[in-house]
């Protein structure tokens, strides 16, 4: 660290103290050093880190925080990070973010990258993974069968408990602990790859301004746009419009952007999906990677090499189908089949394509992804989920 001089008369406002001994705790130090040194704020290591079980803040004021506290308020001295922070304050998130951290720093010194595990080696069962997913969307949808669950809440913990096994199954693929840094954890994606131990950090140039723009309208949207519209499709178009812009296309971008300047070289969520030349570009690297980088895994790869490439993508997409069914039409309690029909069309015209090189062009593509987007998002879904959900945040 650069030493602070008289001339630089910079005050100190606060240090972060680490576990010197722990590897995921002085890289991760290493990497936020740059950002925390431009808010006056030095790092340093403890006296005996191994005997510490938690981080700890001091400032300038002589508060201290320590654990999930201490990231959480260093989190709000940053413009970007200061959503989270206090997402991450509310009850049940505390809790939760709570717990995660107390499990980490516990478990810090076993998490090392250094353990001698053969990656090569066939050792991981599939079975628990799938037991993993079918335990936790089990759980969820039983928990909203037996509750007077209200349906866009009943919606978000199906979600939640398919992203929650979609992660924890391609963090095990990747080798897990041993060989994957659980920051990868605080991450919105599920490709743990960036994440690995054996990848060297790459620093990429942030786009910090495309989230913040796209952020900006979502929030206009939400304040100006949906209050004065009265029919009730067009307030759920539009807040599914809304929705994007702040997260997928908005706060997720700059999350992604802000873990790309740690050198994490993960991908965002959402990559410019009007630029898609064809379906399979759409629905791979362009539309939603926190779903499609899992499947491509777990669902695809292994139906194509079964059944070939036809009927793989085929019983891929149908998968697809199911999983959206979890999410839209049981919350719903209508529209069944509809989603499953959505993405049958899409493996449909995505077969068209790979035959019919004429069709893989921008429009053609678009065409077939937009034009029955309402069979996906279908009225019983909008109508008892979206809007009710809508509903509490734009007219309390």
């Amino acid at each position: 660290m650069p030493e602070i001089n008289d001339s630089a008369k910079l005050e100190i406002r606060g240090t972060m103290f680490y576990d010197g001994t722990c590897r995921i705790c002085a890289n991760s130090a290493l990497r936020l050093r740059p950002w925390l040194e431009e808010k006056s704020i030095t790092i340093a290591p403890f006296e005996n880190g191994a005997a510490e079980r938690e981080m700890r803040v001091t400032w300038h004021d002589g508060r201290e925080f320590g654990g999930a506290d201490a990231i959480r308020f260093l989190a709000r001295q940053f413009w970007f990070a200061f959503p989270f922070a206090i997402l991450a304050g509310l009850p049940g998130f505390k809790s939760l973010t709570n717990a995660g951290y107390r499990f980490l720093a516990k478990n810090r010194h076993c998490m090392n990258g250094t353990c001698a595990v053969d990656l090569n080696l066939p050792c991981r069962k599939d079975w628990i993974d799938w037991t993993i997913l079918g335990v936790l969307v089990t759980v969820a949808t039983v928990a909203g069968f037996s509750f007077s669950t209200p349906a866009w809440l009943w919606m978000w913990a199906l979600a939640g408990a398919m992203w929650t096994a979609f992660k924890v199954m391609n963090f095990r693929r990747e080798g897990g602990f041993p060989a994957v840094n659980p920051m990868y954890f605080a991450w919105i994606g599920t490709d743990a790859v960036a994440f690995r131990y054996d990848r060297e950090p790459t620093l990429l140039r942030p786009n910090f301004a495309e989230g913040i723009v796209i952020f900006l309208i979502g929030i206009a949207a939400l304040v100006f746009a949906l209050p004065r519209i009265e029919h009730p499709l067009a307030i759920g178009w539009i807040g599914v419009f809304t929705m994007l812009s702040l997260f997928h296309f908005g706060s997720f971008r700059i999350l992604a952007d802000f873990w790309r300047t740690i050198g994490f070289p993960v991908e965002p969520i959402m990559q410019a999906p009007w630029a898609a030349n064809s379906l399979a570009d759409f629905w791979g690297p362009r539309w939603n990677r926190a779903f499609s980088d899992w499947a491509r895994n777990w669902v695809f790869r292994p139906l194509v090499r079964k059944f070939g490439t036809a009927r793989g993508t085929l019983a891929g997409f149908f998968a697809s189908g199911i999983a959206h069914e979890l999410v839209i039409s049981v919350p719903a309690g209508g529209g069944f089949g509809l989603p499953t029909l959505y993405f049958l069309v899409q493996a449909l015209g995505l077969l068209a394509q790979r035959k019919v090189p004429a069709l893989r062009n921008r429009i053609a593509t678009l065409a077939v992804v937009l034009i029955p987007a309402p069979i996906l998002f279908h009225p019983a879904f909008i109508e008892r989920v979206f809007n009710p959900m809508l509903e509490l945040i734009t007219r309390p």
